[in-house]
């Protein structure tokens, strides 16, 4: 499986810095109280992100669909310090990869890549190794899931500059939805300067509901719970009548 916001079974990279689950909230990735969510659990998955900003904003997400997915992604994270998905590869191999029942997750920034098999890993590590799954972002950076004007507005609500979210957002980013998020959100970018504040990514996560999370999101946190051991709820359909 692959993904533009999809994901590639069996593709490898390299993980967390260390190699060695992480204990940033002492919790690590090996360690922690597996959740006790829906589904059967699986104590041996592990899942493989850029940096701390990344699981922060994918567990603040999983908050709104399903607590235990995001227990999971608390729990069960190893940060990999950039991308650097060999690191990932290491990591996952020593702990006995797919052999020995593990399964894990590379998550990856679309950057200025074109295609998710531009990785600093090889082609034949991302296809060959068992257990171990590739999700690239559609879209350039995960913060570029985070410009949601209606969610941005409320976190803003008072500030000037708020009535030119929409344009300001729509312009960054762009026809193919590859602006750079990240630049654009930051300390000095183009929505601290209109609003005249910076908003952390974070916050912008705590303030989107359910129904603001983009497909994409949807797409991850489903694979996440499949591959943990815990079934997300499907999202309700209101219908109203005029």
């Amino acid at each position: 499986m692959a993904s533009d916001g999809k994901q590639r079974g069996g593709s490898g990279g390299r993980a967390n810095a260390s190699a060695k689950p992480s204990r940033s909230r002492g919790r690590g990735a090996s360690g922690g109280r597996r959740s006790s969510g829906r589904g059967n659990g699986n104590d041996r998955f592990v899942l493989y992100v850029e940096g701390p900003r990344d699981r922060e904003i994918l567990e603040t997400w999983a908050r709104r669909v399903e607590p235990a997915v995001a227990r999971c992604i608390e729990e069960r994270t190893v940060i990999m310090g950039g991308r650097q998905p060999v690191r990932a590869l290491e990591d996952f191999r020593k702990r006995g990869g797919g052999d020995s029942g593990w399964r894990g997750l590379i998550v990856l920034d679309r950057d200025h890549h074109p295609e998710p098999e531009a990785t600093a890993a090889s082609p034949e590590d991302l296809a060959g190794e068992p257990g171990l799954e590739l999700f690239v972002w559609g879209l350039r950076h995960i913060e570029s899931y985070l410009l949601v004007p209606s969610a941005i507005r409320r976190l803003a609500a008072g500030f000037e500059g708020v009535e030119r979210l929409d344009s300001l957002i729509a312009a960054e980013l762009g026809v193919d939805g590859q602006g750079h998020a990240k630049r654009f959100l930051g300390t000095g970018g183009s929505l601290s300067e209109a609003l005249g504040t910076d908003l952390r990514a974070g916050e912008i996560a705590r303030a989107m509901r359910a129904d603001e999370l983009h497909a994409d999101v949807r797409v991850l946190l489903t694979r996440i719970g499949a591959l943990s051991g815990v079934t997300l709820p499907q999202p309700e359909v209101v219908i109203r009548r005029s």
